[in-house]
């Protein structure tokens, strides 16, 4: 059954259905379009014999364009708008297929009339053509409408038409249904192939740009996001009108620390103040490791009252450490200042130079610097 109808790998399998979805959507809009001209043109071409549409012989003909006109059109009418709200996706996907037996439907009694009126088959054969190109990642529903189709119009032809030789007509639609699932299966081994490509590759462009991006310790930002995401921040912060706070923290004692107890235990005590860190800061903040026992937290829309209560907590949040490492004394000190209009780099000044505070007085302290870096320091 998994070569007659093909699936993408568990791990894709999610992905493909959303794009599966989302793709028959469109195609469904297309054959809607495409039916809403075709049946209208027909339909127009029905009424230039007047009074005649309404004869017995053109009823079935006058219904027949005038139902599947309308269809189409409302058809393509609701699934243009449940484009515009992917959550309804699902939904969508079912109307898709109502269309796909709706149109098979016309397929067949449309094939019917024609057969009746000595044309033959044509329009099952087209309308197959046409439908074996959707329901991509459904080929299982496909080969259903195919034969409930080819069975429907089996049964038509045997006991509703008037033809005496019936078996050109039933080859050429058995063919027709054989030839479209042919094609459409190829297709989607074709897609499958496509998008589990794609899928991989973006995946790994992904995971690729997030390496690029990530501290190999501490899984923070590296010192080239940080500083990107300060400069975009900064902008957009300047060009909005709003606030936005730096905290520049520093590790006390670090040399020390690693000294005393190892490289290793020092790498553990940098991943363990970086989550402390990342505890107190919120998905739209960023925080990244400048280098060292360094780190630069950017607060989004953050005032200076609220940049100081978030650095005091992360402060408090990493003497906690020490009840877990009792022979080694943890703490931080944090400088904290607010953009003012200055460049980048006057405010990584203004941060620094808070730090220096932060140091001088005593360590495991909070020191601000809130005016511009020539004026004096604030506290």
């Amino acid at each position: 059954m998994s070569q007659l109808f093909p699936k993408p790998k568990p791990a894709f399998l999610a992905e493909y259905l959303v794009q599966s979805n989302s793709n028959n959507i469109q195609y469904a809009i297309y054959f809607s379009y495409l039916a809403s001209v075709v049946f209208g043109i027909q339909l127009l071409s029905h009424f230039r014999l007047g009074e005649g549409v309404l004869f017995a012989a053109n009823i079935p003909y006058t219904l027949l364009y005038l139902v599947s006109f309308l269809f189409a059109l409302t058809n393509a009418f609701l699934l243009s708008k449940l484009q515009r709200f992917p959550k309804l996706l699902s939904f969508g996907n079912a109307i898709e297929i109502i269309f796909s037996i709706f149109f098979a439907t016309v397929g067949v009694f449309w094939s019917l009339l024609s057969v009746n009126d000595g044309q033959g088959i044509a329009p099952f054969t087209i309308i197959m053509v046409l439908l074996c190109c959707s329901l991509q990642g459904y080929l299982s529903y496909l080969l259903s409408i195919l034969v409930v189709a080819f069975a429907g119009l089996l049964v038509g032809l045997i006991w509703g038409t008037d033809s005496i030789d019936l078996w050109p007509h039933i080859s050429i639609a058995f063919s027709s249904v054989l030839g479209c699932f042919a094609v459409a299966h190829l297709v989607e081994k074709t897609r499958l192939k496509s998008f589990e490509t794609i899928y991989s590759l973006t995946n790994t462009n992904k995971q690729l740009q997030t390496l690029s991006q990530q501290d190999h310790l501490t899984k923070l930002l590296n010192r080239r996001a940080i500083d990107s995401a300060l400069k975009r921040e900064m902008a957009r912060s300047e060009r909005f009108d709003h606030s936005l706070s730096l905290l520049m923290i520093d590790v006390d004692n670090f040399k020390q620390i690693n000294d005393g107890f190892g490289h290793v235990f020092g790498d553990q005590i940098l991943i363990d103040i970086s989550t402390s860190i990342k505890k107190h800061v919120r998905d739209v903040d960023y925080v990244g490791r400048m280098g060292g026992d360094e780190f630069l937290v950017i607060l989004i829309e953050t005032n200076q009252n609220n940049a100081l209560q978030i650095a005091d907590r992360m402060r408090d949040e990493v003497r906690t450490i020490n009840s877990q490492k009792l022979d080694c004394d943890i703490s931080i000190s944090v400088g904290l200042t607010s953009m003012q209009g200055e460049s980048v780099m006057a405010l990584l000044e203004k941060a620094d130079k808070a730090l220096y505070l932060a140091k001088k007085a005593g360590k495991n302290k909070v020191r601000s610097v809130f005016s511009q870096p020539n004026d004096a320091p604030g506290s």
